[in-house]
């Protein structure tokens, strides 16, 4: 199905104004790079907007393009409706809406590999770099607490370069709950702390891991630091007086992925 767009009073236009606007189901691609990726991640493409004379470009990454909706719109408006202030040009204007990924906890659980918990992170900067992270260094998993940043937020998936298509995010609502069923499956529960007396390069594991991050400006909560096994730190030079989150989440899975080599 397809559709022409010759002005930004077009319904169809309005719509995704719309959506771009407010928090819905659908996740925004911005830019044939990222597209690239989403159709390498094999997530479900719902619909493209796509000017006519880039179409060369949108069959040599997606060949099953006639499989989802296809509304033209020129290069101008297509730019106009970028979520940033400096977006691609040319043939690498596209934005197109996608099915948000659904992840159960369960299966990933059984695959027993060390898992990333981040409580109320806000910064789409850092979720994105961690989910960068841990699709490189082959975590299974990033968890989210409550009022931690949308995963699908555009400026997340920017920073994630694509990572968040193809990294399972669980969104954690009940800690309670969370807690017992990674004990079940024989997961240790590691804390980060500035305090920690234990250094990261001092951890040998034998089992996986599940490792707790705190907010970026308030650390990790009590009740998530008392329901660990044990706390480490990162060591670092006493001229800084910590490290950037997803920096510390980075160090830590190249850490244990260098461990598993």
């Amino acid at each position: 199905m397809r559709a022409d767009i010759l002005n930004e009073n077009n319904s169809k236009l309005k719509e995704l104004k719309k959506i771009i606007k407010e928090k819905n189901d659908y996740l925004l691609i911005e830019g044939m790079k990222l597209f690239s990726e989403a159709v390498k991640s094999k997530i479900q493409i719902e619909k493209i907007y796509i000017d006519k004379s880039n179409m060369e470009s949108l069959y040599k990454i997606y060949p099953k393009y006639e499989s989802c909706e296809i509304v033209f719109v020129s290069n101008n408006l297509l730019s106009e409706n970028y979520t940033t202030e400096s977006g691609p040009e040319g043939e690498n204007l596209i934005l197109a809406l996608a099915k948000r990924s659904t992840w159960e906890i369960t299966p990933l659980l059984k695959l027993k590999k060390n898992i990333i918990f981040l409580e109320r992170i806000q910064d789409p900067g850092n979720l994105g770099t961690i989910l960068r992270s841990a699709l490189a260094f082959g975590a299974s998993a990033v968890c989210l607490s409550e009022n931690s940043v949308d995963p699908f937020n555009t400026k997340v998936i920017r920073a994630s370069a694509g990572a968040v298509f193809s990294t399972p995010v669980i969104s954690v609502d009940n800690i309670d709950s969370f807690y017992k069923q990674i004990k079940e499956y024989g997961y240790k529960i590691i804390a980060t702390r500035i305090s920690a007396k234990k250094s990261l390069e001092e951890l040998k594991l034998n089992s996986p891991a599940i490792f707790l991050f705190g907010n970026e400006g308030t650390g990790l909560s009590k009740k998530m630091i008392d329901l660990s096994d044990e706390t480490i730190k990162i060591p670092h030079s006493n001229k800084v007086e910590s490290l950037n989150l997803g920096v510390s989440v980075g160090l830590v899975l190249w850490e244990l992925y260098k461990q598993n080599e």
